[in-house]
């Protein structure tokens, strides 16, 4: 008995250790030398660092890069082969979605889509489920590219001495016209994942039940505007998991509610087209949701467009809050027209261009109703020229199990072997609080990856003096793991860092200046 104790433990732990899947970002194509190379964001506190690495592989179009548990690089791939963490095709990594648009240029392979995968952990650490779609070429057809059918690939890191093999790949689980790009929710069991794909020119969904050894098809849901092949854009769950969205060309934006127990979508909302005076080769392509899940942030070539999904009239509550400019040194770069966006582990939301920039623009505070948002084009600086793509990720990696839901049925068991249904190993999980450096002289980085948000969102550091009085307090990003704090100003000595949620501590540490 006990040691099927541990044994459930040890999984269930797993449930909620992977937190920085999304820590690190793999971007940009080989070129010209001193031109063009690869590029790694590195999510190391609320600015972000980049590393130029030319890796001599292409990931502007179809890629995600993964990141284990506390950050660090695990694998990556450009849709076309899995790398891992050394830069080499991983044990049978190789030809995936093989077929006429599986490429092998001179600086390396390729696969012509956009946000079409999405790499999912399971319960069992290092075992992981590659969701991507296939794309068959039709010259005769329009659009030219359509995603044909939707993969799955297995991947189990624990091979070749911890770079891993790919145990199958492009196994079939759907063979139609497809839409809407790959995206995923956890969920309501902390464990199993959704994955939701559009039929292609309909208003219908294809429902996938992601489980640690099986993929199960759910009946297909059909409801809200439909959605048009030609205008395929990208789709978002909220990180909160309560909202679904897709946008399309010029085929407006799909938003809908969605039950985590069931796979459920309900009260459709399409919002139309909105012409913005732009020329008329604009488009509404990416898309994201903020940290809090209340806007909605739309990126058309020129503007970038803000909803309040809280509002009475969400149509009504359009904002425009960036709009493009050109870059002040011109004569290095062209205009970044807005393209795909996706938020980041700081809380941010990062827009990239569909053309070659070595920019990234960003929104600093989604959280905040219009200008407040702080929009900033050419906000993030690349070493080296992207364009077109940013990694591939389910609404939130961080989302966890839905506490006190039917479906939170997974047991778990704490330390002293106790059934806690999850609450003991999730409170033990959260105490842990990593500062470092620590002792630090100009600035320390304050890691509470291990935060268990389901479990209440109003989330705040305040940092006490030696006689317990508060010289620093900040409300947390949403779904955020760690923040860099100058501490420049700060006496020498010893103080308090606490994380509290309401008026309860979470976990606490000490840091020495």
């Amino acid at each position: 008995m006990r040691k099927i104790l541990l044994v459930i433990f040890v999984c269930a732990c797993q449930l909620v250790v992977g937190q920085k899947y999304d820590y690190q970002w793999i971007l940009g194509y080989p070129g010209i030398p001193g031109q063009a190379g690869n590029t790694t964001v590195m999510f190391t506190d609320s600015s972000a660092d980049t590393i130029a690495f030319n890796r001599n592989i292409e990931l502007d179009n179809s890629q995600t890069t993964i990141s284990d548990s506390i950050g660090n690089l695990l694998y990556f791939t450009d849709g076309a082969r899995i790398y891992n963490r050394n830069n080499a095709t991983m044990q049978n990594g190789d030809s995936l979605n093989f077929g006429a648009l599986w490429s092998d240029y001179f600086h390396g392979s390729t696969y012509d889509e956009l946000e079409d995968m999405v790499g999912l952990p399971t319960d069992t650490s290092g075992l992981w489920n590659l969701i991507h779609y296939y794309v068959e070429y039709n010259s005769d057809t329009e659009p030219y590219l359509y995603a044909w059918r939707i993969e799955e690939t297995k991947i189990d890191m624990r091979d070749d001495g911890g770079l891993g093999t790919v145990v199958f790949k492009n196994k079939i689980l759907i063979q139609d016209t497809i839409g809407t790009y790959a995206t995923a929710c956890q969920h309501a069991n902390g464990r199993d994942w959704w994955v939701l794909a559009s039929q292609s020119s309909s208003n219908c969904l294809y429902t996938l039940l992601v489980q640690p050894d099986t993929v199960v098809q759910y009946p297909m849901q059909c409801l809200g505007g439909d959605y048009k092949s030609q205008d395929a854009g990208q789709a978002a769950f909220s990180p909160d998991g309560t909202k679904f969205a897709w946008v399309g060309g010029r085929g407006g934006i799909n938003v809908y509610d969605f039950d985590r127990c069931t796979g459920l979508l309900s009260s459709p909302l399409n919002l139309p087209f909105y012409a913005t005076g732009s020329p008329s080769y604009n488009y509404q392509f990416g898309l994201s949701i903020s940290p809090n899940s209340r806007f909605l942030y739309v990126a058309q070539s020129f503007y970038i467009l803000q909803f309040d999904l809280s509002a009475t009239n969400v149509a009504a509550s359009v904002d425009t809050v960036g709009y493009i400019v050109k870059p002040q040194d011109s004569t290095q770069e062209a205009e970044g027209y807005y393209f795909l966006m996706q938020l980041a582990p700081d809380g941010k939301i990062y827009v990239s261009a569909n053309n070659s920039i070595k920019h990234l623009h960003v929104i600093n505070n989604p959280d905040k109703k219009g200008d407040s948002c702080n929009f900033v084009n050419y906000g993030f600086k690349l070493p080296y020229y992207n364009s077109f793509g940013l990694p591939s990720y389910p609404g939130n990696y961080r989302l966890g199990p839905l506490h006190g839901s039917p479906c939170d049925t997974l047991t778990k068991i704490d330390t002293t072997g106790t059934d806690t249904t999850g609450v003991g190993i999730r409170v033990l999980r959260e105490k842990i609080l990593k500062i470092y450096p620590n002792p630090a002289n100009d600035y320390t980085i304050i890691d509470y990856g291990f935060t268990d948000w389901s479990m209440g969102t109003n989330v705040s550091m305040v940092i006490t003096n030696a006689i317990g009085q508060a010289i620093y307090t900040q409300v947390l990003p949403m779904y955020s793991g760690f923040q860099k704090l100058d501490i420049t100003q700060f006496a020498a000595g010893v103080y308090e860092v606490v994380i509290k949620r309401g008026g309860g501590v979470v976990a606490s540490e000490r840091l020495v200046k």
